[in-house]
């Protein structure tokens, strides 16, 4: 009987010690947030996938054209000064103060020359609870196999993370046009209106081809802040 006893006592000394190992680490309390700012592209891409119909080797052809039509593209695009990464982080900073949070965006953070966005987050000064880190991860027009129009892509990712802590409280990528797909949280859907039937057709109106990119880094931006205010609450 006393073995008895003794042995019951230590299979239920072993499960306390499993449970309290087991503890979940509390979630950090972020009133403060400081943002690593967005950075422009510094290529706006530029593809029409059609499919290599007609004599041998159309795939290089339409490889050539492209990539010629895309220099020509982003030489117009850059005949003014872009504003896309600023707009993206002063409206993610908006609306994450319009969920309560105090918000700095910080300014001269070191960057690599040849990589603006790869931050070593070691180097960033600032005393706020969490880091938030935004960058555009790619912005064109593209023409698939199946569509006979150029749509808008517009890719933006963030990271909101604290010091000491191994994962980060928000990590997401999020699509604008043509690489969303309806119903995801991850994915916007494009305006209909932001089409193109031709590169003629882009090239003679660059203004709503700017319009198109702005758009999207609008909404990704209301979508991206929603998510992260859920996520660090």
């Amino acid at each position: 009987m006393f073995r008895v006893v003794i042995s019951l006592l230590t299979l239920v000394l072993l499960t306390a010690c499993a449970t309290h190992s087991k503890a979940v680490v509390s979630k950090p309390a972020i009133k403060r947030i400081a943002i690593i700012p967005a950075t422009n592209p510094i290529w706006y891409s530029f593809e029409n996938a059609a499919p290599p119909v007609g004599y041998p080797f159309q795939f290089w052809v339409n490889k050539l054209d492209s990539k010629n039509k895309a220099k020509l593209f982003n030489e117009k695009l850059n005949s003014r000064p872009q504003t896309l990464a600023a707009d993206l982080t002063s409206e993610v900073a908006r609306s994450l103060r319009e969920y309560g949070f105090a918000v700095e965006i910080l300014e001269g953070v070191p960057r690599p020359a040849n990589e603006l966005d790869n931050v070593d987050y070691d180097k960033v000064t600032t005393n706020a609870d969490a880091i938030l880190h935004l960058w555009i991860s790619e912005v064109g027009l593209y023409s698939s196999h199946t569509s006979l129009n150029y749509i808008p892509r517009v890719n933006a990712s963030a990271n909101l993370f604290v010091r000491g802590r191994e994962e980060s409280v928000y990590e997401n990528e999020i699509y604008y046009g043509v690489d969303a797909k309806k119903g995801k949280e991850w994915a916007i859907v494009p305006d209909a209106k932001f089409a193109f039937p031709s590169f003629d057709a882009v090239m003679s109106n660059i203004e709503d081809v700017r319009t198109a990119f702005a758009c999207g880094a609008l909404e990704i931006s209301k979508r991206m802040s929603e998510q992260i205010s859920n996520s660090a609450k």
